[in-house]
């Protein structure tokens, strides 16, 4: 078939076998296509793929811009529609890289927060004024110079000082406390001779790379000479389907542009598999839509280019459109960044079995404050650290993967509690931030069905103070009941509570601040694995500032082989004296004669680092000593799986509360279906087949954290403030040694879309300016669907 008129063919056509196949939805006679569908969504995908330009151009609101902004922007949530940004405070700070000091001008997209008025801003580079801008009252272009005189080599700096701010709580119905001068969209700077920048300033101009919708269709708007790559593992029967345009803006003013697709399969080689260049002549753009070479599962790299239409051209209104850009896939095949599959049929009727096999069973619920996983016996640790514990998991369930969403308390228990990722239920995490009270919790769901429950933490972190109290019948904060935070305050308090339940179901939870630092395990736990020496007790008592821990991670004095090995005797010997309290808690469900009766889980709520990366404790990285956790799950002997079950598939702490939940029989209820974003692991402990393979995503503290995502054999890492990546294969490196960025290019820019697609995924709305997604008509719902974007058996509302 020939190309569309108007459209010069490329020399590799898409469709190799076909030609281009025009008109959406078409079908070559005695060619049946097989049903497919949207495996990946070009244009919504836009914000996480790699751009290039020959400008820079900060897209804000994207996390490849977050590295820039030093200073004065808040993190935001992507909105559900229309196009990202960031709300900046009063002063708000860029980092530039320049070459050398030339001539260069700047476009900045801002719009005032409605709650400021006449708003102005200075704008400096490197502290010296450069312009002074009267912004309209609605999102508007702004152009301005970049004196050479003010910039040096390297990084530059571009403030911008508002007049004022506001904040939305002015309105007593928004609890939203932050103080707002501007929403920063876009920032373009290029060379001051470059007329395209003058372009940019009309009114009908496109951003540089931007979507926009028409009846329901995404199109992808690039201002050339640009590339747009997506990284993406191919689903079966891969086609690449897009309707290639010129922008309105460039038809009028006579431009054309040079589009093309590439495929990179191999790091490096990237081979067009299709061009045309577009001009003010050619006709109505046509679809085209061909296979893409590849096997399903394997990694490959899509780049849109957009470019001058000729050689001898200045480039100007190189504005290239691709209407309706996506890779489909047969059903079910494609890789669409799922977190969290669905339950199939056969977990919910495994659990649904479990369930009534079970009768009513209370829960007990350990929590070991930051207890890695490869530190109990029950995952193969050499040392005899935790007997008790391993006693439960010869007897009930080990989950062999389970992660915490953060490597840190407030954040690991906050979801614990919500079944939500930090970014859900924090905005800016810190560890003053009490739950928000909008989250549904664990606690009050059980008790808004008449289930007794009862808290007993020796963690500050974890109680009252941040909000984690709520929904329970009774929260003891034994560190202040027993003017102690140690193991043994819980030895005093959690055993004589259950001696008295012994009439109707309870949820009970008890949290030790073992085997968390300071590691200082009383006698005869301070020398069960070896010396207690050379580490003084007296510089172990702490963990704050002025203590050897913080030496040693600020690097201000080197952690000797002796005193590392006694840094670990010492966590190990804190497990063990959390382990003794937890065999008497046993010996106290025993004497009740609850033990039958009552399933009993234990976990910790993120893991430690002993300087295997060179840190002490938690917080601030992701390998897996920090994120890797235990889930120990005892069912009553003969009423679930058989002792000693191990459960290889990945799970993470998110999973805790709709599994409790689902033991008690009322998931689902109280709003809980929609709120948690965990699944229930009841019809895995049921015995159901394990799901397909999934990942995690895990964080560190603080409002610019760390991110990673680690599935089965890969675990990538990514800085928010630094934009610094790594990629480890964890089969051949458990110890995450060997960063395979610039040796696996491909599978390092897969895993960071995919990460960066699921932080925004699960993430919550923008609090000011958030825009609700339109109502599709049925014209719009049908069109959809016609083009995989929607599933066929989707109903169409009128």
């Amino acid at each position: 078939m020939p190309a569309s008129h108007g459209v010069r063919a490329g020399r590799a056509p898409l469709l190799l076998a076909l030609g281009l196949a025009a008109l959406s939805g078409a079908v070559l006679p005695g060619c049946p296509r097989r049903a497919t569908e949207v495996a990946y969504d070009l244009a919504e995908r836009l914000p996480y793929a790699d751009r290039w330009s020959s400008r820079t151009v900060i897209v804000f609101g994207t996390p490849a811009a977050e590295p820039q902004l030093t200073d004065g922007f808040y993190r935001e949530a992507a909105p559900a529609e229309g196009d990202p940004f960031v709300w900046s405070k009063g002063e708000a700070e860029i980092a530039l890289l320049f070459d050398a000091p030339r001539a260069r001008a700047a476009v900045v997209d801002l719009a005032p927060y409605k709650g400021v008025k006449a708003q102005t801003a200075e704008v400096l580079l490197n502290g010296a004024s450069v312009a002074r801008l009267t912004l309209n009252d609605t999102r508007y272009r702004y152009g301005f110079a970049l004196p050479a005189a003010a910039q040096r080599p390297g990084d530059n700096r571009l403030r911008f000082v508002f007049a004022a701010t506001a904040s939305p709580a002015d309105d007593p119905r928004n609890p939203d406390r932050r103080q707002l001068a501007a929403a920063f969209y876009g920032l373009v700077v290029g060379e001051a001779a470059d007329a395209t920048l003058q372009d940019l300033l009309a009114r009908d101009a496109p951003r540089p790379f931007a979507v926009a919708k028409t009846d329901g269709v995404p199109t992808l708007v690039e201002v050339g000479p640009s590339v747009v790559r997506y990284a993406m593992r191919l689903p079966a029967s891969a086609e690449l389907a897009f309707t290639p345009d010129l922008h309105p803006g460039a038809r009028a003013a006579g431009a054309s542009a040079s589009l093309r697709v590439t495929e990179e399969s191999q790091p490096g080689e990237e081979k067009e598999v299709w061009s045309a260049v577009l001009d003010a002549r050619s006709a109505s753009p046509r679809e085209v839509r061909g296979a893409l070479p590849g096997r399903a599962g394997e990694v490959v790299r899509i780049g849109l280019h957009v470019g001058p239409g000729s050689s001898s051209g200045d480039g100007r209104f190189a504005w290239g459109v691709w209407r309706a850009p996506r890779v489909m896939g047969r059903p079910g095949t494609g890789d669409h960044d799922r977190l969290r599959p669905s339950p199939s049929e056969e977990e919910r009727g495994r659990a649904d079995a479990l369930r009534a096999a079970l009768g009513a069973p209370n829960v007990l619920f350990i929590v070991l404050d930051a207890g890695r996983a490869d530190h109990f016996g029950a995952y193969g640790y050499a040392r005899e650290t935790s007997p008790n514990i391993d006693r439960l998991a010869r007897e009930g369930v080990v989950f062999d993967h389970v992660f915490t969403p953060a490597a840190y308390t407030l954040g690991a228990m906050s979801s614990v509690w919500t079944s939500q990722y930090p970014d859900r239920h924090h905005a800016e995490v810190s560890f003053s931030a009490r739950l928000p009270k909008d989250r549904l919790t664990l606690a009050e769901l059980l008790g808004a069905q008449g289930i007794r429950s009862a808290g007993f933490v020796s963690n500050t972190i974890a109680g009252a103070f941040n909000g984690f109290d709520r929904g329970f019948s009774e929260f003891h904060e034994v560190w202040r009941e027993q003017a102690t935070s140690t193991a043994d305050g819980l030895g005093r308090t959690v055993p004589p509570w259950i001696a008295g339940q012994t009439a109707g179901r309870f949820f009970a939870y008890v949290h030790f601040r073992e085997p968390h630092c300071p590691y200082n395990p009383p006698p005869p736990f301070d020398t069960r694995f070896g010396p207690d020496g050379p580490i003084p007790r007296e510089r172990r008592g702490a963990c704050g500032p002025g203590t050897w821990i913080i030496d040693v991670n600020q690097g201000r004095r080197a952690l000797s082989p002796a005193e590392r090995d006694h840094l670990t005797r010492l966590y190990d010997g804190n497990i063990a004296f959390a382990d003794a309290v937890v065999g008497q808690i046993r010996t106290a469900l025993e004497k009740a004669g609850l033990l039958e009766k009552t399933i009993v889980i234990v976990t910790a709520d993120h893991g430690e680092g002993l300087f295997e990366h060179g840190w002490i404790g938690h917080n601030v990285q992701l390998y897996d000593e920090s994120i890797h956790v235990p889930l120990i799950v005892r069912v009553p002997g003969g009423k679930g799986p058989a002792a000693g079950t191990r459960v290889s598939a990945m799970a993470d702490l998110l999973d805790v509360a709709p599994t409790i939940a689902d033991l008690f029989g009322v998931l689902g209820r109280g709003g809980s279906d929609r709120a948690f974003q965990g699944r229930s692991l009841l019809g895995l402990l049921g015995g159901a087949a394990e799901p397909s393979p999934r990942a995690v995503l895990s964080r560190t503290v603080w409002d610019r954290p760390r991110y990673s995502r680690r599935d089965e054999r890969y675990k990538f890492i990514y800085d928010t403030r630094t934009g610094e990546e790594e990629l480890y294969d964890l089969a051949g490196d458990p110890g995450e040694r060997a960063n395979l960025v610039s040796s696996d290019p491909l599978r390092a820019a897969w895993s960071r879309e995919s990460l960066h697609h699921w932080i925004a995924s699960v993430a919550r709305a923008t609090s000011a300016g958030t825009v609700e997604p339109a109502a599709l008509t049925r014209e719009q719902c049908e069109n959809l669907k016609s083009m995989g974007y929607l599933p066929a058996d989707v109903k169409c509302a009128d």
